[in-house]
């Protein structure tokens, strides 16, 4: 009885743990549960317009992306594509949170019978008629649509699918249509408009013209502060608007193949000749043994690689193994045929004309050619000669051409190389339109060509060689820990070479020359902090140790992010100020002006300038210049302003207006089309803009 006494003593105490026990118990697997509001918030990939983005729902809707893809291609998602696929599974949740709303606020809508029309009507749909084309006539086949939609229970499942996705997206593809055709009506151009583009285009003015370019100056002579900087960012926020970013300096370790991986691949190629040699089905063996699967083909002996053009060949022999881009071959000769075109090979050298004493100058460059003719019959070397006086691209090479075909040089070189018998010397010299040849036959033509049969093997980096050199980085990881030992370890080990990427977003797509760097952009954002050195990243056949050096938050740039940037800017304001300031105690003509300034002020006159161009000549592109020209009258000058490169002034000596024409249509459209290439671009930017899109799929992706 002394327990239950004890308990009614503290019977308020006893109440309140049963009632926050009960509350725990009812409301446990809201808040500790697999799908509490803590477990939700942790499979939060993003927000869109004020609406949470689950997990489950993006990977649903990725799904149906990676589905409709291998669809429509037949093929397998690569990881060359997955990124553009989860990009596309992103923006259709961005079209049906923030631009499908849109739609339903202006009661837009397909109906049954637009839908009919699409697929059945007068009005098919591009993709459907794409889908049913009669591969005789290459045009659309109304037919074959019927006979697909009166068979669909028959179809194939896959091409079931794919008519289904296809039906499924025409109204959300005709909604948008309605909705960007509605904004573009909005786009008009008026008459006034149209004339004053009009006169942009066709207006011209003559001006003289004193520059003096910001160059003009020494940048060690102008001294900038941070709170000039600072200063600066704050008065053009809008212009240093960032997002968030993180910065790194990384170093890359190569997975590439040793000499010991090249001499196993080298020694089974080895062990297959004999049997590539004597097998009877060619085509089987090659499937069975090459990485590259190939058919056999005829091939012109200058289609060759270089050891077999310099081999004698045969019938049933195998040669090599050869390397050949980063592949060691196996070739068989299974059959020869001959071929209505020659190929050959020749060197030559090439004496060209210049124009002299001799008018034309042919009569010395013929002269020339046949006394190095001559020296070369007496025992000179035909290769050093073409090394001395070529004056070709060959020449670097003793003059050879490699092999070619028939009728792919000048007529004349062709014929003389094509009427040899034998190689050797040529006995005269060959005039052609691009001077004098010394023509030597290396190899005398040919019109055989030979059915090559081809086993080739890739050299790849062994699981021992991807070991070595991941304990090269993981080594070099676990000892430089933060990036004071990272850059003194760079600086010992000149093999090394330090790479960098700033300012990278946690959407990207790549970094640097690092493909799909998925996983380094989650440690960057989730897991390191500024001074940190990662683990070892693999990606693309290469170890990648990243050291974070800088992290960027969303809103207006710090001075360190933009401090190059911002510095030029000021400098050249600061600049400006000097020169105007020297400028204006100048008197007289611009001539006058720019002669009393000194060598750094250039004056000159520039012609038919016009307002669009945004140019003049003598100064390049400067559209502040071209203003300031349109702006002031015939005769009059401009005060010195500051332009795009540096400080001028203007004085225009002619205005040549343009005459009025009776019909501005054609600007009117130019204008027009202009507006109306960039809407759809505009609307989606705006949308997305006030839809706050908070984007943290690369927390899981």
């Amino acid at each position: 009885m002394a327990i239950f006494n004890e308990i009614n003593k503290h019977s308020k105490v006893v109440g309140i743990i049963i009632g926050v026990g009960l509350l725990f118990f009812i409301l446990g697997n809201e808040f500790f549960g697999q799908n509490s509001i803590f477990s939700r918030s942790k499979n939060n990939v993003g927000e869109i317009a004020g609406t949470n983005i689950d997990l489950d729902e993006y990977r649903q809707k990725l799904s149906q992306s990676e589905l409709d893809y291998q669809i429509r291609t037949g093929k397998s998602v690569g990881e060359s594509e997955r990124a553009s696929i989860q990009e596309m599974a992103w923006n259709q949740l961005i079209s049906k949170y923030v631009v499908e709303p849109q739609y339903d606020k202006l009661g837009l809508g397909v109906s049954k019978e637009e839908l009919v029309d699409m697929v059945q009507g007068k009005n098919i749909h591009a993709t459907v008629k794409q889908l049913f084309t009669n591969p005789q006539t290459q045009q659309f086949d109304k037919s074959f649509l019927t006979n697909f939609l009166q068979n669909f229970d028959k179809q194939e499942p896959r091409n079931q699918q794919l008519w289904t996705n296809i039906e499924s997206s025409l109204p959300i593809e005709r909604l948008r249509n309605k909705y960007l055709n509605l904004l573009k009506m909005t786009n008009y151009v008026t008459k006034e408009e149209s004339k004053r583009e009009y006169a942009n285009q066709n207006d011209k003015l003559d001006i003289k013209f004193v520059y003096v370019n910001y160059s003009a100056l020494p940048d060690s002579s102008i001294q900038i502060s941070d709170d000039e900087i600072k200063q600066y960012i704050n008065n053009h926020k809008n212009q240093y608007e960032v997002e968030e970013g993180r910065s790194i300096d990384f170093v890359s370790f190569n997975i590439l193949p040793s000499a010991k991986d090249s001499a196993i691949v080298i020694e089974e190629l080895g062990n297959l000749t004999s049997e590539f040699k004597s097998t009877d089905n060619d085509s089987l063996f090659i499937a069975n043994n090459s990485d590259n699967p190939s058919q056999l083909s005829y091939k012109s002996i200058g289609e060759l690689p270089e050891e077999l053009k310099t081999s004698r060949l045969t019938t049933d022999s195998v040669y090599g193994p050869y390397l050949q881009s980063g592949k060691y071959s196996l070739y068989k000769i299974t059959k020869t045929k001959a071929d209505s075109t020659y190929s050959m090979r020749a060197s030559h050298i090439l004496f060209k004309a210049t124009p002299g004493i001799d008018g034309d100058g042919k009569a010395d460059a013929a002269k020339r050619a046949n006394e190095i003719l001559a020296k070369i019959k007496s025992g000179a070397s035909f290769e050093e000669m073409a090394r001395i006086h070529g004056t070709d691209g060959t020449a670097s090479r003793g003059g050879d051409l490699g092999w070619f075909s028939e009728g792919q040089m000048v007529k004349p070189f062709n014929d003389a190389v094509l009427n040899a018998k034998s190689a050797g010397l040529l006995p005269t010299i060959v005039a052609t339109d691009f001077g004098y040849h010394i023509i030597k036959i290396t190899a005398p033509k040919t019109n055989l060509k030979y059915q090559i049969g081809l086993v080739e093997r890739d050299i790849t980096a062994s699981e021992e060689t991807k070991d070595a050199i991941f304990k090269k980085a993981d080594d070099f990881a676990a000892q430089n820990k933060d990036t004071a030992s990272f850059y003194a370890a760079l600086a010992k080990d000149p093999s090394l070479m330090k790479q960098s990427a700033d300012n990278f977003k946690k959407t990207d797509s790549y970094v640097s020359s690092i493909n799909n760097p998925r996983e380094m952009i989650r440690w960057a954002y989730n897991d390191a902090k500024v001074g940190q050195v990662s683990k070892v990243f693999i990606a693309e056949n290469q170890y990648y140790v990243v050291a974070l050096k800088g992290s960027r938050d969303k809103g207006v740039a710090d001075v360190e992010s933009v401090r190059n940037e911002v510095s030029a800017k000021i400098r050249n304001e600061k600049k400006a100020q000097v020169i105007i300031t020297k400028l204006k105690a100048q008197t007289g003509t611009l001539e006058n002006i720019a002669s009393k300034y000194g060598k750094e002020a250039i004056s000159n006159i520039a012609s038919d300038i016009n307002f669009s161009a945004g140019s003049i000549t003598g100064l390049g592109y400067d559209p502040v210049a071209v203003g300031v020209a349109f702006g002031i009258a015939k005769g009059k000058r401009s005060s010195p302003f500051i332009g795009e490169n540096g400080v001028g002034i203007i004085e225009v000596a002619n205005v040549n207006k343009a005459a009025e024409v009776a019909d501005y249509t054609s600007y009117k459209t130019q204008l027009k089309q202009l507006r109306t290439g960039k809407e759809d671009y505009v609307v989606d930017n705006i949308l997305k803009k006030q839809a706050n899109i908070e984007d943290n799929r690369y927390k899981f992706f």
